[in-house]
């Protein structure tokens, strides 16, 4: 990242979200460098010097009672008329405060899904990642947040291979992916450009060992991402229905993107998709492009919600077919 923030007004944001819903879209995505800092590159004579959690908490508190922040910005957001989702995406784990997450419980269009990229979890490589927070600070928040915001989705992503990445940061690295059952994460391995700061670090690690160490956390995860599949089974949950499901998506039950890492590197086919028509969808634990999808067995209504029941899974991807009449005034 190079510069400072800079934050669009509150309004200026407010009025593209009104335009988009007037034209029928169903998901607005909130996306930046760091979505939690929203606003407060706005405040008089702010500085830049507020990285840790303990300064960004005292910088939010100092605010004005009519201050931008991406509190305001959502439950704005939220007030608007039409039935549509709110995803927020590339949380900074030290910019999180007790309001963001009475925010997100307060306002129902806000999905129950958060994107908050950790990078490691060992103390000594979140130092030298310049992470501003440490082991236990991130356990306690990611508690408080679960507590906060029942059945909230909590994505995130490791980089492994980083310099100076010992056997035994990588060995709780591993352990805190099994203990903390992301409901989704990605892993990348480390790689090295010149002229940055890690770049010119000791300690650097081989491709090949950066890979092997890539492989082993999404096999561990893979085993966490089954579990979290088969809690789906017999749920009824809303879905936004994006379009017929073709040949291609139904043989590999996959979405293909960077930020999967190695989630979904096995083109395998899957029976239990079986035959027929189906059609894809995506839950509110699902971002666009990035995480899994939820097909449909039977009539949808493409660009609209629907209320489905799960009824089967891949590795990943979950098997629905519409929900009975009864079932729709259930929420997921």
């Amino acid at each position: 990242m190079r510069g400072s923030h800079r934050s669009r007004t509150q309004s200026d944001i407010v009025a593209e979200a009104k335009a988009l819903l007037a034209d029928g879209v169903k998901e607005l995505n909130l996306i930046s460098q760091d979505s939690t800092y929203y606003g407060l590159d706005l405040r008089p004579n702010h500085s830049r010097a507020i990285s840790s959690p303990e300064k960004f908490s005292a910088a939010s508190k100092s605010l004005a009672a009519d201050a931008t922040t991406i509190c305001t910005l959502l439950r704005e957001l939220n007030s608007l008329a039409g039935d549509f989702w709110i995803r927020l995406l590339y949380t900074h784990p030290a910019h999180w405060t007790d309001e963001l997450i009475e925010t997100i419980r307060d306002c129902p269009k806000v999905a129950r899904y958060v994107d908050i990229p950790l990078q490691h979890i060992h103390d000594n490589m979140l130092e030298r990642m310049r992470r501003e927070t440490s082991k236990q600070y991130i356990v306690d928040l990611l508690a408080k947040i679960r507590a906060g915001v029942p059945g909230i989705t909590l994505r995130t992503t490791f980089i492994v291979g980083f310099p100076g990445e010992t056997e035994k940061c990588f060995e709780d690295l591993l352990e805190f992916i099994r203990q903390t059952r992301f409901e989704r994460l990605g892993v990348f391995a480390y790689s090295k450009e010149d002229g940055t700061r890690a770049g010119s670090m000791a300690g650097q690690l081989s491709e090949k060992v950066k890979q092997r160490r890539r492989e082993l956390a999404m096999a561990g995860q893979h085993k966490v991402a089954v579990n979290v599949a088969e809690s789906f089974m017999g749920r009824t949950i809303n879905v936004l229905v994006e379009g017929k499901a073709n040949s291609k998506q139904l043989s590999g039950a996959k979405v293909s993107s960077w930020e999967h890492g190695l989630l979904r590197d096995q083109e395998t086919s899957d029976s239990r998709l079986g035959s027929g028509d189906y059609w894809v969808a995506r839950g509110e634990a699902d971002a666009p492009d990035i995480d899994g999808r939820v097909y449909i067995r039977g009539k949808a209504a493409v660009g609209g919600f629907a209320r489905v029941k799960i009824i089967g899974h891949t590795d990943y991807d979950l098997i629905a077919e519409p929900a009975r009449r009864e079932a729709n005034l259930r929420r997921a």
